[in-house]
């Protein structure tokens, strides 16, 4: 139970961090005035280093062991989120931010990777789904947080508050066992190193198909939802305030918890977890194809968008818990890290391609019918990885 606890706190902390700085930024715009530019790059300094960070992090965490990583990445987060709150403009922010992306991702891509250190191989879909449920806990506590603090108080309150967190993660982890010797790696720190972990990872036919479907997750995800709030606003459901609107997005959040506390009951009625997977990204492509034919249906969108949702993070557990049997122990912080890179990369090419679809059809209708495909393809890979031999790919390690 007390690992549970600490990874959950770890992975509540990343997509906190991620998500808050959206609800803040019209405050600190406020208070400090940022131009258009310095908003993007206040917005952009965290996930452009922490794209480079995770890549580079992976050989380390296995060398090192996951609970050193947590725990640096801990205290040194928290200390440079308490430096970021006291940011009187917008460069020292940004730099604040961009030290976030070097240190943030210790913890991201140990987290998972730590799963398979502490819990048995029969539980730890479960536990993924556990410690996955954090994410939709994030994202509701950052909106609201982000906009009540924000607005009746201080914008640097949340970053004080997540700063505690993180302090709080650091001693946490290091009453964690270390891991075991043989769940370690031995290979030297070298470029050589780098080349073979990455070959082994992208040339095995399971691993190279399990990041291609979770760029395909990352990116249709960020495709539909990147404008949906949009959307709804400004067509969807044009005649309800912002205030119902935001109320269904919460309600429909609800439903991400419920998937990501349920992923690992519902995969246990499975051969692997990645078939569940599967089965709910091909259901949320169906979905996601329907969401423009409700328009002006508040009830309609409520129940798409909690079904999304549910998927959702269904899918985030069980890809990164079943990411986990498809390696050796050597090997599991270089996936995880790599596997946060991947995310990086979809996130931003879907938020991108989200925007421009949204500019060609204001209806929602390109949205919706990209995001599908991209989804649909994300199924077929995932259910392709589950007919393949289920044996970890062998170490690299001299």
């Amino acid at each position: 139970m007390f690992v549970i606890v600490v990874l959950w706190t770890a992975f509540f902390v990343i997509n906190f961090n991620v998500a808050m700085m959206i609800p803040l930024l019209p405050f600190i715009q406020q208070e400090i005035g940022l131009s258009p530019f310095e908003a993007g790059m206040v917005l952009g300094a965290f996930p452009v280093v922490a794209l480079v960070s995770n890549l580079a992090l992976g050989p380390l965490i296995d060398r090192y062991g996951r609970k050193r990583f947590i725990v640096t990445g801990g205290a040194a987060s928290g200390a440079i989120l308490l430096l970021t709150a006291a940011g009187g403009s917008a460069v020292p922010i940004a730099l604040g931010r961009a030290a976030a992306g070097l240190f943030v991702p210790m913890i991201g891509a140990s987290v998972f990777a730590a799963i398979a250190d502490y819990v048995q191989p029969s539980d730890r879909a479960r536990v993924a789904g556990y410690v996955t449920s954090a994410a939709p806990i994030a994202f509701l506590f950052s909106i609201s947080m982000g906009f009540l603090l924000g607005g009746l108080l201080n914008w640097r309150l949340p970053l004080i508050i997540l700063a505690a967190i993180c302090l709080m993660l650091a001693v946490l982890a290091s009453a964690l066992p270390s891991a075991r010797p043989e769940a370690l790696s031995s290979a030297p720190i070298s470029g050589r190193t780098y080349r073979e972990r990455l070959l082994s990872l992208s040339l095995d036919p399971r691993t190279r198909l399990l990041l291609l479907s979770y760029f395909c997750w990352s990116a249709g995800m960020y495709i539909f939802l990147g404008l949906y709030p949009s959307w709804l606003l400004q067509h969807g459901l044009v005649h309800h305030g912002a205030d119902r609107i935001g109320a269904m997005l919460f309600l429909g959040e609800i439903g991400g918890l419920f998937g990501a506390i349920l992923s690992g009951r519902l995969a246990q009625l499975f051969r692997h977890p990645l078939t569940l997977c599967a089965a709910a990204s091909l259901g949320i492509a169906m979905v996601v194809l329907a969401i423009p034919f409700g328009t002006a249906l508040p009830i309609f969108q409520a129940l798409a968008y909690g079904i999304f949702a549910f998927g959702r993070d269904l899918m985030l557990a069980l890809i990164l818990g079943g990411a986990m049997l498809l390696v050796g122990a050597s090997q599991r912080g270089s996936l995880n890290a790599t596997l946060n890179a991947i995310y990086q990369t979809g996130a931003t090419t879907g938020g991108l391609t989200s925007a421009w679809l949204y500019g060609f059809r204001p209806d929602f209708a390109a949205n919706a019918f990209v995001s599908s495909v991209v989804f649909a393809a994300s199924a077929i890979m995932l259910w392709s990885i589950t007919k393949k031999d289920l044996s970890p790919i062998p170490a690299v390690d001299p």
